[in-house]
């Protein structure tokens, strides 16, 4: 029956195996999508789609049945992996590794299926007016850190102040964009 199987999410994942395939092919370019308007990038949306569907594998002994879509549940996962991936800068691979699975090689033709699923450019537009608007001081800081990737030991360095403030600069131009942007 595959996607369009009559059971409703939370029976297919209580269910597990083929029926949390089910579940997988129902939600998956939902779960890519929202990945790829947070990171911009397909191939760091691939790998958190992929850890956060091992990871409600492993967990879905756990699901409770409580009346609300299992759409709710998984995207709670997922915004447990995004907050994960913001911290660490990298996205963790625990639950693949606990389920034996091989790091993820996206093809070129599966990286640019990601990329149709959301028109990026009012994303885009939408974060530079944000970016511009933030006071030099803050715009050059997120810059630094988001566009060149440096440490903010490094941002200090550059923008004159110390490692501290550099970390309070990027905090809240990212704060700011978020706020401006509705956390695109």
């Amino acid at each position: 029956m595959g996607h369009h199987d009559g059971r409703s999410d939370a029976e297919l994942i209580q269910a597990g195996g083929e029926a949390f395939g089910v579940f997988y092919d129902r939600t998956v370019d939902d779960v890519l999508r929202y990945f790829m308007r947070r990171t911009g990038c397909a191939h760091t949306a691939a790998d958190l789609t992929s850890e956060t569907f091992a990871a409600a594998l492993i967990s879905r002994r756990r699901f409770r049945n409580v009346g609300k879509p299992g759409r709710a549940w998984l995207f709670t996962i997922a915004e447990r992996q995004l907050g994960r991936y913001v911290r660490r800068e990298r996205v963790a691979s625990t639950a693949r590794r606990r389920l034996g699975m091989q790091p993820l090689q996206p093809t070129t033709e599966d990286l640019e299926r990601i990329e149709t699923l959301v028109d990026l450019e009012p994303v885009r537009q939408a974060l530079t007016d944000a970016v511009a608007a933030l006071p030099a001081s803050q715009r050059d800081a997120v810059r630094l850190r988001i566009g060149d990737s440096l440490p903010y030991a490094e941002i200090a360095h550059r923008l004159g102040c110390s490692e501290g403030a550099a970390r309070v600069r990027v905090s809240r131009g990212l704060r700011v964009i978020a706020d401006q942007t509705g956390g695109v």
